[in-house]
């Protein structure tokens, strides 16, 4: 991987270099959570207008977390379907197809805006049978890339609380009509979260916050389907795993509140 890639990207997009950004501090920690191999080279590889990166470090161990226990499903799918298919929605700049190993048996598909795509491509070598699809994740047509017969997981990582309702809605309702049998793993924030997001001023920088938060009963209704397998607090997995000793007690005590347990979990769903 050579050269330097102009990127500036706005809204929603620019969350793929906030995450970037985390991954790289997460891997140079001397106790790292995720430790992406690809962060690092990636992230110096990029010349940005994104501004105030720095004010994202207190998030690195939830976003390294959140990616961790979303490689780990991933890699229990691939585990017991080789043969299946892995559809790999907003990807931005994650490596996970490299970190996770695809076995060359399964058909794997990133999806995300053409822009994202274009230059995703210039930064990343990946084999042949990961697919680049350029294409909003909301839109209908790039489905006909996804092969219905085959077991599928659909990973979502930080997508979901920047659509708007009806959009998560109407995709979730594609991969249960698309699919003949699918996992789903999401993460999704609590409503005080979101709210909280209109007024970080980073977040407000940078034109992104969040439109979608979490409302279990609202989507148990909206998807009758769906059977919930696990739901993850990420607030948990920091104060077990932050890299940081004399933090976990703190944290370990600010999770007895329920609203700390609810601000981001890690939901896995399956059609069947």
């Amino acid at each position: 991987m050579t050269g330097i890639e102009r990127v500036d990207l706005r809204g929603a997009a620019a969350t793929m270099l906030m995450t970037l950004y985390m991954r790289k501090i997460d891997a140079r920690s001397r106790r790292p959570i995720l430790g992406d191999p690809y962060a690092e080279n990636v992230y110096a590889r990029i010349d940005h207008d994104v501004h105030g990166l720095w004010q994202f470090t207190g998030d690195v161990s939830t976003i390294a977390c959140r990616a961790a226990v979303l490689d780990r499903w991933t890699t229990e799918f691939l585990a017991t379907e080789s043969h299946g298919q892995v559809l790999h929605l907003g990807c931005g700049l994650d490596s996970r197809p490299l970190r996770v190993d695809v076995p060359s048996s399964t058909r794997w598909i990133d999806v995300d805006q053409s822009g994202v795509m274009d230059v995703r491509r210039r930064l990343y070598a990946f084999p042949e049978h990961v697919v680049q699809v350029p294409a909003s994740v909301t839109d209908d047509d790039w489905w006909d890339a996804v092969d219905p017969g085959r077991p599928t997981l659909v990973v979502a990582e930080g997508l979901f609380p920047y659509l708007p309702p009806d959009g998560v809605h109407d995709l979730v309702d594609r991969v249960v009509q698309r699919t003949r049998r699918a996992e789903l793993a999401f993460d999704a924030v609590a409503p005080w979260t979101a709210t909280a997001s209109r007024w970080t001023p980073a977040l407000r920088a940078a034109g992104t916050e969040f439109a979608w938060s979490w409302n279990p009963a609202d989507f148990a209704h909206r998807h009758p389907g769906l059977r919930e397998r696990d739901d993850v607090s990420i607030f948990d997995e920091v104060a077990l795993r932050e890299p940081r000793l004399w933090l976990r007690p703190l944290l370990a005590t600010a999770g007895h509140l329920p609203a700390m347990q609810d601000s981001m979990r890690v939901h896995r769903f399956t059609t069947g």
